[in-house]
């Protein structure tokens, strides 16, 4: 699995691991989207843009959870991957879906992205809750 949730108070910590940006942002979205849904099947029907921006790979994963957390609270786009150009998913379907928890943001709160000896890139990301 491309991700584990680890404890911390009062929010949803996650650490990623990947070999390149793009894999970090994939396991990021899957983490985000079994925080809003669980396991719910989630079609890979559609596909909203979001163009990666940042000065380093923190901000720039930061910035993409966050826009696809913006997807999901306003236009009720629930996830489903990560795609080359932004994120693939469904419209929120009550009889599909099950809403598990509110995540009211992605935060800076301790993120890292580090490259292990192995090549591989692991990073640290919060969810509030």
């Amino acid at each position: 699995m491309p991700y584990r949730f680890f404890p911390h108070t009062g929010d949803a910590a996650v650490e990623l691991e990947a070999s390149d940006e793009p894999g970090l942002r994939a396991a990021g979205v899957a983490a985000l989207r079994e925080l809003l849904v669980g396991d719910s099947p989630v079609a890979s029907e559609s596909e909203r843009r979001i163009s990666p921006s940042g000065h380093d790979p923190a901000e720039r994963l930061i910035h993409f959870l966050r826009e696809v957390l913006y997807l999901y609270d306003a236009e009720r786009f629930v996830p489903a991957e990560a795609s080359p150009g932004g994120v693939r998913g469904e419209p929120f379907q009550a009889g599909r879906h099950r809403a598990i928890r509110e995540v009211k943001a992605v935060t800076y709160h301790g993120v890292e992205v580090r490259r292990s000896e192995d090549g591989t890139l692991r990073a640290s990301v919060v969810f509030d809750l």
